[in-house]
Parts: structure tokens; C-alpha cells; sequence
């Protein structure tokens, strides 16, 4: 029953990404310059170079304007990007429609910055972003590997208002690649200096500077991206799919749950609130996320996952509650806001998530009671798998707590 359904969702959440991978920020100012339009942008810098048919780092396709190094490396030939400046302005120009008042537009790229995301410079208020682009073409010396590399564009549209005229962004670049789902918008309008609006969204670009989301349209989106969210996090599924097991009736697993989202709902809306500005907060709430799956495994292997309470529970709820704060963090940093009601929205989305990994559990628990040919030890391998998992994610986040330490 159980068994047979966690295999099932082992399967599926081994192909999908860890629950707190961080969003890469697609940032884009746009404001008035005399009669013109002028738009930067800033984006991660493969949605330029791949193709749409690319099938990922283990086909060994090759990349334009790149070198392949060894089995995942590629590095960026700094001097072809310079001789074809021009190829790479087209790329640009085909992955971005501009209108205005619902008519395509011809726009110029006067300026491009290839630069290493680990290092990039501030681009979350325009006159920060503007400090970017100092020549036609900047290739910063860190910019070596393409997947470590962002891009910041600076375009002209002439004879545009943003004041007066409809103008609308689209970009369907990288909806062929599962990193969409991590890539956040965050568009910033300025209509004057003294006016600004700031419109956030996830995956693909489709921006009107008059038509901006409703509420209603905000709360849906808010409650898509929560669903989402835990959907691709291997984290969380593996947490659930523990939960599931340690709950020896339905009641049981129905308090431990509730424990759950009490939990992570109040470091959720209270996360950010807390001033912790330390390095190694983050790392050191990756570092538990992992411990805490790691724990309830060993806890179903020694046969007293049923000791674990709800006090617990809400314990770890907080402790993983950080982990989903952490992303409205990171995107505040870029520029974004977050509102109460997207908070909110997406909270929902997150708990939609999680009751739906339940109901599937149910569902498919139903359909299968019938089997007898079950593996009864499949309880035992899942939470050797899961054992298995949380502890290299162990080893791998405390990395950065021992390099803070040594430094």
C-alpha cells in the first residue's frame, strides 16, 4: 500500500531539484531618457547561449561561444563573444519581443556586461543597475564558466513614453529547461524619479507597464508558485514521504502535519522580520533541514518514528519554515516585495502542495490495498535512501560553516 505509492514518489522526487536551491534573478529598469525607452536588464547568461533543443550537460553538445573542458565545464571564449557581438545581439533580439501599444518594436542594444554571478555588482535600483554598463561589450575577468555567468543588456527604444505609452516585455527564453521554474522577474518601472512599481513574478516574462496584475491575479500566482515550490523540492517530498511512515493512524499522521505547517507558516511570515544578518544563518538552516530528515529516518529505522510528537514537529516546521523565507529573501535583496497577500497566496500553495502529496498517498494506497507481492521491507530501503540523501546533503552544507570557521 503505503509502500508501493513511496516508491512510486521516491522515483519522481529523485529527478527533481533540492527544495532551497536559490532563484536566479532575471531584474529588469525600465525608465524615460529624453523621447526614448531605455530598458536594462540583467539575466542569468546561459538563457542567451543555449539553444532551445540543448539536452542538458550529459549530451556533450557543445555551446556557442564556449569551450567544453571536461564532462560539465564550459568556458566562456571571451574572444569570439568579442568578434561576434553582433550574433549575440540577434540572440538577444529573438528572445525578446518589445511593443508598444500592442506593435512590435524595433530596439537597439547599445551596451552588454558578461560578469560572474559570484561577484556581480548591485542591480536592484536603477542608479546601481546604470553603474553596470561603462562600454559597448564587458567581459569581466571572474566571467570564466558560462553556468556561473549573468548578463546585464542596456536597450533604446526611440519615440517611447513610459509615462503615456503601453509597453510590453515577452520572453519565452529557457521554457524549454526545468531552471524556468527558479527563474524570478522582478520588473521595475519608473515613471519618474519620483514614482516607482515593482511587479514580481516566476518563470516567463510577460510584462505590460499598464496592464499590472490584480490582487486576484496576484493571490493565484502567489498560491501557483507555493505549489510549485514544494513540488520541485527534494527536501520537502522526502520529509512528507517520512511523515507518512511514521504516522501509525490517520489521526496521527492529521496532527503531525497540522504541527508541521503551524510551524513553518510562523517563521514563513515572520522570517524576514528577524534581523539575523550573520553568513552562516542560511547555511546553518540548510545544515538543519538536512538533520531533521536525516533524524526522522533514523527515528523509522529503529522503529520509534511513532515517539515523535507534535511538539517536534513544530519545532522542524519552524526550522524548514526558514528555509521557504529564505527565498523571499534572497529576492527582497534583488529589489523584489513581498507583500502580505502573496505571503499569504503562497503559503496556501505550499500547504495545497503538501495535502496533495497526501491525497495522492491515499489515492494510491486504495488502489493498490489489494496487492499482495508488496516488498514488506520497502519502508526500510526508503528510509535507507532517505538516510542516504540527508547525509550528503549534511556533508555538503556544512562546507561553508567550516570554511566560515577557518576564516
Amino acid at each position: 500500500m503505503k509502500k508501493t505509492l513511496t516508491l512510486i514518489l521516491m522515483l519522481y522526487s529523485s529527478a527533481v531539484f533540492s527544495h532551497f536551491t536559490h532563484f536566479e534573478p532575471r531584474i529588469i529598469h525600465l525608465y524615460q531618457n529624453n523621447h526614448d525607452t531605455i530598458i536594462l536588464m540583467r539575466m542569468p547568461l546561459p538563457l542567451i547561449f543555449l539553444d532551445d533543443n540543448w539536452k542538458g550537460i550529459d549530451s556533450k553538445e557543445s555551446i556557442p561561444y564556449t569551450n567544453k573542458v571536461n564532462t560539465s565545464d564550459y568556458l566562456i571564449d571571451r574572444e569570439q563573444v568579442k568578434k561576434n557581438v553582433d550574433d549575440i545581439k540577434k540572440r538577444i533580439q529573438r528572445g525578446y519581443t518589445i511593443k508598444k501599444n500592442g506593435e512590435v518594436q524595433n530596439y537597439v542594444i547599445e551596451s552588454i556586461n558578461i560578469f560572474n554571478s559570484d561577484d556581480r555588482k548591485p542591480f536592484s535600483s536603477l542608479k546601481t543597475a546604470e553603474q553596470n554598463f561603462t562600454s559597448d561589450i564587458t567581459i569581466r575577468p571572474s566571467a570564466t564558466q558560462l553556468f556561473d555567468s549573468g548578463i546585464d543588456i542596456k536597450l533604446r527604444m526611440v519615440n517611447t513614453s513610459v509615462v503615456s505609452d503601453d509597453i510590453t516585455i515577452i520572453s519565452i527564453l529557457g521554457d524549454k529547461f526545468n531552471a524556468i521554474t527558479r527563474l524570478a522577474n522582478i520588473i521595475n518601472l519608473h515613471r519618474d524619479s519620483n514614482t516607482e512599481s515593482i511587479t514580481t513574478t516566476i518563470g516567463i516574462l510577460d510584462y505590460s507597464s499598464t496592464r499590472l496584475p490584480s490582487l486576484t491575479q496576484q493571490l493565484i500566482t502567489g498560491f501557483i508558485d507555493g505549489f510549485k515550490h514544494i513540488l520541485i523540492g527534494l527536501d520537502h517530498v522526502l520529509f512528507v514521504l517520512l511523515l507518512f511512515y511514521s504516522a501509525s493512524s490517520f489521526l496521527k499522521l492529521l496532527s503531525l502535519a497540522t504541527a508541521f505547517t503551524f510551524g513553518h507558516s510562523f517563521s514563513l511570515f515572520f522570517g524576514n522580520n528577524i534581523a539575523i544578518t550573520s553568513p552562516i544563518f542560511i547555511p546553518g538552516i540548510e545544515l538543519l533541514i538536512a538533520l531533521t530528515i536525516a533524524f526522522t529516518a533514523i527515528a523509522l529505522l529503529l522503529k520509534r518514528a511513532h515517539h515523535i510528537g507534535t511538539t517536534p514537529l513544530l519545532i522542524i516546521g519552524i526550522i524548514h519554515g526558514f528555509g521557504f523565507s529564505f527565498v523571499f529573501s534572497e529576492l527582497e535583496k534583488e529589489g523584489a516585495q513581498a507583500s502580505i497577500s502573496r505571503l499569504i497566496s503562497f503559503n496556501i500553495g505550499i500547504e495545497a502542495g503538501q495535502l496533495f502529496i497526501y491525497a495522492l498517498a491515499l489515492c494510491m494506497t486504495i488502489l493498490i490495498r489489494k496487492q499482495t507481492m508488496l516488498v514488506n521491507k520497502l519502508p526500510y530501503y526508503i528510509s535507507i535512501c532517505a538516510l542516504v540523501i540527508s547525509a550528503y546533503w549534511v556533508v555538503t552544507r556544512s562546507i561553508p560553516l567550516i570554511d566560515y570557521i577557518k576564516t
